[in-house]
């Protein structure tokens, strides 16, 4: 006897993520997507808007109806601006509906750091208290039982991965300094001049230094694993590569540590974690994009007191729809690969 698949829908389907999410779900073994939207005034069908799935996704993307949504949907993907996802999620809940959210509006705990750096009150405190932080190789066993799940960012994901085992086994001082390069992808479908392809392609550049909004997600997620305060520099970059992020995180140690004990406090966290490779020697790019996986490798300095860490994901994958996909994935109890690998 044939199981019934599970029925999903995407919010924001339109987007760099939420097509991503599509093309993940259309083929995964256990969900039926059941429910699309986007901005669109009128139905229109998704094939149309994305070629590539004709004769593979048979669907219309609608206008959000949080009606249609709750007698359609038993999970749902929030691929919305930040700041929107908190409009929809509390009607969600309501009627029962298990969330990945991938905006940014349940990552943080702190409703004054969230309109800090997001620039709007946070309006829905019971979902705040609710969501668990979906880092997967962190946060596996709250998970299976959220019923909703903040997504995270692109840049945390990768960062946190590479510094947690550190701080958790006290062997790196708490001042980290971090610089990442990404794909402007994941700014997302915006029409702004500087997206353009002329002034992206051979091109790279700074922006935000030291106050991206990534930065206290970054921070608090650290704090709450190791229990100690986290001093983070933190500069991105974009550069003028389709996709993937590739962060260099500079620590010193307290003591002197040589590269195979680094390696053994890697391998002692991610033996277990499908999609976190130790890599002998440096990690490069090109072996993440189009994956699920997490790339991590290190140089320690001759005198063994301070080092780099580089970790790369593919910014659309792992550091989103992937990663979210394997959310859904625990929360359903189904092996954690399935429709990644």
């Amino acid at each position: 006897m044939r199981e019934e698949k599970v029925k999903v829908g995407i919010l924001g389907a339109t987007g760099f993520t939420g097509e991503k999410l599509v093309e993940l779900l259309v083929n995964h073994p256990r969900v039926e997507i059941s429910y699309l939207s986007s901005t669109t005034k009128e139905p229109v069908p998704y094939n149309e808007l994305f070629p590539r799935f004709e004769r593979v996704l048979n669907i219309k993307c609608e206008s959000l109806d949080v009606e249609k949504i709750k007698e359609r949907c038993a999970v749902v993907f929030l691929a919305l601006p930040h700041t929107i996802s908190m409009e929809v999620v509390p009607s969600l809940l309501e009627g029962g509906k298990r969330i990945i959210d991938l905006s940014a509006d349940y990552r943080l705990k702190s409703r004054e750091l969230y309109e800090k750096f997001y620039g709007e009150f946070h309006k829905d405190e019971k979902g705040l208290n609710l969501a668990v932080y979906g880092l997967c190789e962190f946060f596996k066993e709250k998970i299976k039982e959220a019923q909703l799940v903040a997504n995270p960012g692109c840049y945390p994901t990768g960062i946190i991965l590479a510094i947690a085992p550190l701080l958790l086994e006290g062997v790196i001082e708490r001042e980290i300094f971090v610089s990442s390069v990404s794909s402007i992808s994941g700014a997302g479908r915006k029409p702004y001049l500087e997206y353009h392809y002329i002034n992206i392609s051979n091109n790279m550049w700074a922006y935000k230094p030291f106050v991206h909004q990534h930065i206290p997600e970054i921070e608090e997620v650290l704090e709450e694993l190791s229990q100690q305060r986290v001093e983070l520099s933190f500069v991105p970059h974009i550069v003028g590569v389709e996709r993937g992020i590739y962060s260099t995180i500079y620590i010193n140690f307290k003591e002197r540590i040589e590269g195979a004990q680094l390696e053994e406090i890697y391998r002692k966290y991610y033996s277990s974690s499908l999609f976190v490779r130790i890599r002998k020697g440096l990690p490069k790019l090109k072996e993440v994009v189009g994956t699920n996986f997490c790339d991590l490798g290190f140089w320690v300095a001759e005198n063994s007191r301070k080092a780099v860490v580089c970790s790369c994901i593919d910014n659309l994958i792992k550091g989103a729809a992937g990663n979210a996909v394997q959310n859904m994935n625990i929360m359903l109890g189904i092996e954690e690969e399935t429709g990644l690998i």
